[in-house]
């Protein structure tokens, strides 16, 4: 096994589209059609990367999408998805695990059993965003001993999506078509 960049844009379409269903559903309404939009700009950007974990066929196991801090001292795991037929066999944590050997991590969620599940991948120090439920967790190879002293991350604005979708009904056919067409392809990498 082995992880590598997804750069070939059909395959990071197809990968990122994946990661946006497999993380807010089907049924989600727009939100994995807002994320899949607003992490392709950065990803065009190259603010983010989309890193997968190989079999020896060169088969897709587990993907992430990664996004830089500011800085660029360190990367936050803003999505994680394994294809439904390789489910519970370890490879998402197996991926995460090997880039946290590597690589300084956070990751942030507002459910408390996630947070308890990305403890296991190494994510051993949580913070709690003020008064709300999300927290943020970072890897031992993060220096960070408190939420405040965690640069920024480079991402988008869910809402000026959105209004981006209204005002231009071409763009959302446009990042309709490339999150279905994701999809489809999706099956030809696993």
């Amino acid at each position: 096994m082995k992880i590598s960049y997804i750069t070939e844009p059909q395959d990071r379409n197809a990968c990122l589209a994946m990661l946006c269903a497999s993380v807010f559903g089907r049924e989600a309404g727009l939100d994995p059609l807002v994320e899949f939009a607003g992490a392709s700009r950065l990803l065009e950007q190259e603010s983010a990367r989309i890193v997968a974990l190989l079999d020896d066929n060169q088969r897709l196991c587990s993907v992430a999408l990664l996004t830089l801090e500011v800085e660029g001292r360190g990367v936050a795991l803003r999505l994680l998805g394994t294809p439904e037929k390789k489910r519970g066999r370890g490879y998402g944590r197996r991926l995460v695990t090997r880039l946290g050997e590597s690589t300084a991590m956070r990751t942030s969620t507002a459910d408390p059993r996630l947070e308890a599940f990305f403890t296991t991948f190494g994510f051993e120090r949580w913070y709690r965003h003020g008064d709300s439920d999300l927290r943020t967790g970072f890897n031992a190879l993060s220096s960070v001993d408190a939420l405040e002293q965690a640069p920024e991350v480079v991402t988008f604005q869910s809402d000026a999506v959105l209004r981006a979708f209204k005002r231009d009904p071409a763009l959302f056919e446009r990042y309709k078509t490339r999150f279905g067409e994701g999809l489809a392809h999706f099956d030809t990498l696993t």
